[in-house]
């Protein structure tokens, strides 16, 4: 089976700086969490430039503004 790149990653960091199981288990799960969050926020920045790119959705003119139409 192969590991993605990301595992190896936080397995050899978590390697480096933990040496007691409670931390290595709360390291894991919390830089597992925090890889999530990033993809999440790519997807979202990819899918805004992709609107931005075809036209489908303007940048607001002022703060507050909620127009979604084109200009």
């Amino acid at each position: 089976m192969l590991t993605r790149v990301t595992d190896t990653l936080i397995e050899e960091l978590i390697d480096a700086t933990c040496a007691d199981t409670r931390s290595r288990y709360f390291f894991l799960h919390a830089l597992h969490g925090l890889v999530r969050v990033a993809k999440a926020e790519q997807l979202q920045e990819m899918r805004q430039d992709l609107d931005l790119a075809t036209g489908d959705v303007s940048l607001p003119t002022e703060c507050g503004s909620d127009s979604r139409e084109p200009t």
